[in-house]
C-alpha cells in the first residue's frame, strides 16, 4: 500500500487516491466487477470507466 502523498496538487492526489482504493477493492473483491461495482457504489458501466481513465488494467489486478 501506498502512502497518501501530499506534494500533488488536488487532481492528481484525489487520482492517486483513487486509483489505490480502486485496486486494493477489486483485489479483496476477487477481481469480481460486480461485487466491486456494489461495494463502491457505482454502476458497473461507470466503473469501467473510472477504471480506464485510471490506466488501471484488469488483468494485471486479477493476477
Amino acid at each position: 500500500m501506498t502512502l497518501l502523498r501530499y506534494d500533488l496538487p488536488l487532481r492528481e492526489a484525489r487520482a492517486d487516491f483513487e486509483r489505490q482504493y480502486l485496486i486494493r477493492c477489486l483485489t479483496e473483491a476477487q477481481g469480481n466487477i460486480g461485487d466491486l461495482a456494489k461495494h463502491v457504489g457505482m454502476e458497473r458501466t461507470h466503473l469501467y470507466r473510472k477504471l480506464r481513465s485510471l490506466n488501471i488494467d484488469l488483468d494485471k489486478v486479477r493476477e
